[in-house]
């Protein structure tokens, strides 16, 4: 199963494991952060791998999923220690616990669109 594999690859820190779970021309868009909108495995990689290098010791906990034929939601919480830079946000050093929602629309046995809704206030906390 794709979301499973997602889960995988995130658990592993893999971003390749994770963009291989999308279609080729699979989408993932981050409401919380405007502009995160990846099109295709290798933009998903290397975003998903920046969020893994700043983050190097990242869990997905699951809280639960859902599916009913082509679409699947993944309740989740991502945490660990923010100890590299990202885009507009320099290393606190400070652990993180961001709870947050994704939803899915599968294709042929892989993800063809993940929307990933979060609490941008978390991350605003980093901030402070």
């Amino acid at each position: 199963m794709s979301v499973q594999a997602l889960i995988d690859g995130w658990n592993a820190r893999d971003g390749t494991r994770i963009a291989d779970a999308f279609t080729p021309d699979g989408v993932r868009v981050e409401y919380a952060r405007p502009g995160a909108r990846l099109e295709g495995r290798d933009a998903i990689a290397a975003h998903v791998q920046n969020n893994m290098t700043a983050i190097p010791d990242c869990v997905l906990d699951v809280h639960g999923l859902t599916e009913q034929g082509d679409t699947a939601t993944l309740e989740w919480t991502f945490r660990g220690t923010h100890s590299g830079d990202t885009p507009g946000l320099e290393a606190t050093g400070r652990e993180i616990s961001l709870p947050g929602v994704s939803v899915y629309r599968l294709r042929d046995g892989l993800i063809e669109e993940e929307r990933v809704y979060w609490d941008a206030a978390t991350l605003f906390g980093l901030m402070e």
